[in-house]
């Protein structure tokens, strides 16, 4: 996220034009972290450009998994590409099993207070809970997210005429195939196969492709809260030179 060719990709890239105003994205501020499980998945890899091509893949089909739950909470029919099916028949088994009310979707949420900008992508009543529903494709959630998280709810609890979320979660919607034999699991996401909790000396059957969510609800608020506000501040350090010619 950090790789910026020029002042106009940075600006393009690292925030939003609001009304004339420029305001860092969410996302651009919490990616100045450090995260250990990327370096371990670079480790593994071939080389750089595998692990380029790998993620670049990854996010495409994260994507679609979220244009198709978009779709689905806005009541339209959404197309599903079959390499994500699984992934989006578990989203629509977890709405099976929960009441979900969807009250912004995909919507722009800002602090003026703090200068920052973000897109949510759901708030919802969820079992008679108003929250910030993060959706994520990968195989853990991590603490980081509440960051995210976070943001978008003082955001939210600025305006008085959005809707006020008491909490967040994320769902983590992901596939993989199992054995039959072993348990062992087959996981594909963007051409990358792992295989996990495999058996020594199995030579595995594969089942088909069955997809699971996961949803956890993130508890720390003030915390994570505090830790975006400290991401957000070592941002603006960071890129102090290309912040300074955006003012």
């Amino acid at each position: 996220m950090g790789d910026y060719t020029s002042l106009e990709d940075f600006r393009q890239r690292a925030g939003y034009e609001i009304d004339g105003v420029w305001y860092p994205r969410v996302t651009a501020i919490v990616g100045i972290k450090a995260k250990p499980a990327l370096y371990r998945y670079y480790a593994r890899m071939s080389g750089i450009r595998a692990a380029e091509e790998v993620r670049e893949r990854s996010a495409a089909e994260g994507s679609m998994v979220h244009d198709a739950v978009e779709a689905i909470l806005k009541g339209t029919e959404p197309v599903i590409p079959g390499l994500i099916r699984p992934s989006v028949d578990a989203f629509q088994e977890f709405l099976r099993n929960n009441h979900v009310q969807p009250l912004m979707v995909e919507d722009r949420v800002i602090s003026h207070a703090q200068r920052y900008a973000g897109t949510v992508d759901v708030v919802a009543e969820i079992n008679g809970t108003i929250g910030v529903l993060d959706i994520k494709t990968g195989k853990a959630i991590y603490r980081d997210y509440g960051m995210q998280t976070a943001a978008y709810t003082a955001a939210l609890r600025e305006d008085a005429n959005l809707p006020q979320p008491s909490t967040a979660w994320i769902l983590r919607l992901d596939q993989s195939s199992v054995c039959q034999d072993c348990g062992a699991a087959l996981r594909v996401k963007g051409g990358d196969f792992r295989v996990l909790k495999a058996r020594n000396g199995c030579l595995h059957r594969w089942g088909s492709s069955q997809g699971e969510f996961e949803l956890r609800e993130m508890t720390s608020f003030d915390e994570d809260w505090s830790a975006f506000l400290a991401a957000k501040h070592l941002w603006e350090w960071e890129y102090r030179d290309k912040l300074a010619k955006l003012r």
